[in-house]
């Protein structure tokens, strides 16, 4: 069992999911990634002259269930109004208060769904890792291989680790002013699958980190 946040940020290998806790996820989010706003210089090369921006990239607390769809988890066996308590920033609440745990996603009702997201949850310690120096698409929903997903986002970074492709999707949000993470998943790579279907037929962009500020300490 892995109690401790900095031995999972320093793994090599990836967890077991009965060897992390949801706590622990939240609270490696809440340290790494959570006080922070990531500053990057995107250049785009698909028109003729290039297209550089800088964008902020910040996790709030209340992106976190939806990065682990814990509300898509229980939303089979919950109504609209007991749903509000599995997203946003009341779920945030109650993953730290003890309420929504690992084994209560993984109960009979909930168990084939949260396995179909489990790798949210394996490879969630790589996310420090994949924003640190991304690999980049602007993602459009219709140059996706077989041309269907319900992936929507701006931009998608992404790299390989362990035989798998993480992605992470992030969009701007206007009312905040900066861009939050939409969507969180993994794609294993196998015999059959090159782990670029999301990625292959996109516009390639080229990343770079500027800097990494802590949001928390300015406002303070």
């Amino acid at each position: 069992m892995i109690n401790n946040i900095q031995d999972l940020f320093d793994l090599e290998n990836n967890p077991r999911i009965n060897d992390i806790s949801l706590i622990l996820l939240a609270d490696f989010y809440k340290i790494y990634l959570n006080p922070y706003g990531y500053h990057y210089n995107i250049v785009d090369n698909s028109q003729e002259k290039p297209k550089s921006y800088n964008i902020e990239l910040r996790f709030d607390t209340e992106n976190f269930c939806h990065l682990l769809a814990i509300e898509k988890i229980m939303k089979r066996v919950k109504n609209k109004e007991e749903i509000k308590s599995f997203k946003s920033e009341l779920g945030w609440q109650n993953v730290l208060n003890g309420t929504i745990t690992l084994t209560s996603l993984r109960e009979k009702a909930t168990k084939g769904i949260f396995n179909s997201n489990k790798d949210k949850y394996i490879f969630f310690y790589l996310l420090p890792r994949i924003i640190e120096a991304p690999k980049g698409v602007l993602f459009d929903q219709e140059r996706v291989e077989d041309g269907t997903t319900r992936i929507n986002c701006e931009i998608l970074f992404y790299d390989k680790y362990h035989n798998a492709m993480v992605h992470l999707g992030i969009k701007y949000d206007e009312e905040l002013g900066y861009h939050i993470p939409q969507t969180f998943f993994v794609e294993r790579v196998t015999a059959n699958k090159n782990g670029l279907k999301y990625v292959g037929n996109q516009q390639i962009i080229t990343v770079t980190k500027i800097n990494k500020s802590n949001h928390k300490e300015i406002h303070s």
